[in-house]
């Protein structure tokens, strides 16, 4: 195969420090930054970018998001190899850049700004504030797969080359493929005197193959990571270009250093499972945030499917859609039963059993379908919520023809796109007041609201012990919230099997 030349001499920065700081929250084991720099010292990077440097935030970071001196002191004795940090746009102004840059004078060489194209020109008054202080300032342009044609336009490009030292291309949802790649950088050369970078993701696999068709554009400087850890599906593989580039006749490696430092970063990856995987595809394929949809897919259980279908608009090969009443019983009930996943409802099964006997007809609301089984020929009414793919979980569960017996309501914008004639859909009222849209335990009070129910008792509501993961941890504090709401509009909630939410504990005992 003909090597691909690289006319100008190329500079690699690693940014794992940053990227990956998205799956361990900027905290890093000291041990593992000395291994790193000390590779890094031994391979052909340039720049190591160490962070972010952040304003004070709400929720916890490590210190690699905020890098406070001590830290950026501890790099700085460990490598002669310039060091880069990034400023998030959105959450650093102006006047705050003195303030936040200065401790970094002669430490830090390269100060990198994350900045989405709406926001163009407070960017560049940005970049200015930060130029003015001393430092080489790189305007990282992101979104670029959504960019238009010719995109920056002309004045923003002159604007560029008066203020920055360095114009990166940013492919934040991994969705551009290499001709992509020729064409942006092709325009780019046309009005840019400044020096090219990209940063690629690899949702779709393409990292690699557009950061050499960047390189062959001529762009000057290009990102990457240990093993792609980085934010989503993760970055281009700094071990990956580095043998490429070996390869190619065009830097030396020492394998060995490589290889040591990429199994350290290996020991994290399966507590934090970083790359690509089919819904970090789906928001590649179409130019989505991916932390959105990986949260729709796995904390709320919503369909890729549905996710491409709301994108694309092209229902054509789908039958026709039914029309869906909106869920309003005929029958009040002053008490239901709201069912969640949680373990309870197994263990406290023959309990359940018996206080529905004595209670045969009050309903019973199920958020999730894991503990379905469990009421199975129980005669009491029973309504699943489905958003998102729960009715195909559904079926996992129960046989067709006992999900004919339930009821299924979905969210207020339920669609039902193929020819289920046999099953009795509902959706909630749109016209309801939503505190967290999408919360499907809210979507359950709502039902609950539907039967006028003066008390509502959950089962498998236990919480997640010590085990929390990041989208357990989110739920449960969701649910928290959306109970503190209706709690305040008198509802009157109950949990009868154990419970970690702050809400009334009561026991299923007890009502024997």
């Amino acid at each position: 195969m003909e090597k691909q030349s690289i006319t100008n001499k190329l500079i690699i920065l690693d940014c794992t420090l940053r990227d990956g700081g998205y799956y361990t929250n900027w905290d890093f084991d000291e041990s593992l930054v000395d291994n790193y720099l000390s590779a890094m010292n031994k391979l052909p990077i340039d720049i190591i970018e160490i962070g972010y440097k952040s304003p004070p935030k709400e929720n916890y970071a490590g210190g690699h998001f905020y890098l406070p001196d001590f830290l950026i002191e501890r790099i700085k004795k460990q490598t002669k190899k310039d060091l880069a940090i990034i400023l998030n746009e959105k959450d650093v102004r102006t006047h705050e850049v003195e303030d936040l840059l200065t401790p970094c004078i002669e430490k830090v060489k390269l100060i990198r700004l994350a900045v989405a194209p709406q926001n163009f020109l407070r960017g560049i008054e940005l970049a200015d504030r930060v130029k003015n202080l001393g430092f080489e300032v790189a305007f990282n342009l992101m979104y670029a797969s959504k960019w238009e044609t010719e995109f920056p336009k002309k004045q923003q490009l002159e604007l560029l080359n008066k203020t920055c030292d360095y114009f990166y291309v940013v492919d934040s949802y991994g969705g551009l493929f290499p001709q992509d790649i020729k064409t942006i950088f092709n325009y780019l050369k046309s009005g840019l005197t400044i020096p090219l970078g990209f940063h690629g993701h690899n949702n779709l696999e393409m990292a690699l193959a557009n950061s050499l068709e960047a390189i062959n554009c001529g762009v000057q400087i290009i990102d990457a990571t240990i093993d792609g850890m980085g934010r989503g599906a993760g970055n281009l593989k700094t071990e990956l270009l580095l043998s490429v580039l070996y390869q190619r006749g065009t830097l030396e490696i020492d394998f060995d250093i490589l290889i040591k430092i990429v199994e350290h970063f290996l020991k994290l990856k399966p507590k934090y499972n970083w790359g690509t995987n089919l819904a970090y595809m789906v928001s590649g394929s179409f130019s989505l945030p991916q932390n959105k949809v990986m949260e729709q897919v796995n904390k709320r259980y919503f369909s890729l499917n549905d996710i491409v279908r709301e994108v694309t608009a092209e229902i054509d090969h789908v039958n026709k859609k039914l029309s869906i009443e909106v869920f309003k019983p005929t029958t009040s009930y002053s008490n239901v039963l709201i069912i969640g996943g949680g373990e309870s409802a197994e263990i406290h099964k023959a309990a359940i059993h018996s206080f529905l006997k004595s209670e045969p007809e009050i309903p019973i609301i199920f958020a999730s379908s894991k503990n379905s089984i469990i009421f199975r020929g129980i005669k009491n009414p029973q309504i699943h919520l489905i958003p998102g793919k729960e009715l195909q979980r559904l079926k996992d569960y129960l046989s067709p023809e006992e999900i004919k017996n339930r009821s299924l309501v979905g969210p207020p914008s339920f669609e039902i796109f193929e020819d289920f004639t046999d099953l009795k859909f509902f959706k909630l009222s749109a016209e309801e007041n939503y505190h967290f849209p999408g919360s499907v335990t809210e979507y359950c009070l709502k039902v609950a609201k539907a039967f006028k129910a003066e008390r509502i008792y959950l089962i498998g509501y236990d919480g997640y012990g010590n085990l929390f993961n990041k989208a357990q941890k989110e739920l449960f504090e969701e649910n928290e919230i959306v109970f503190k709401h209706y709690l305040a509009e008198d509802f009157k909630i109950k949990a009868i099997t154990p419970s970690e939410y702050n809400i009334e504990n009561s026991s299923i005992y007890s009502f024997f």
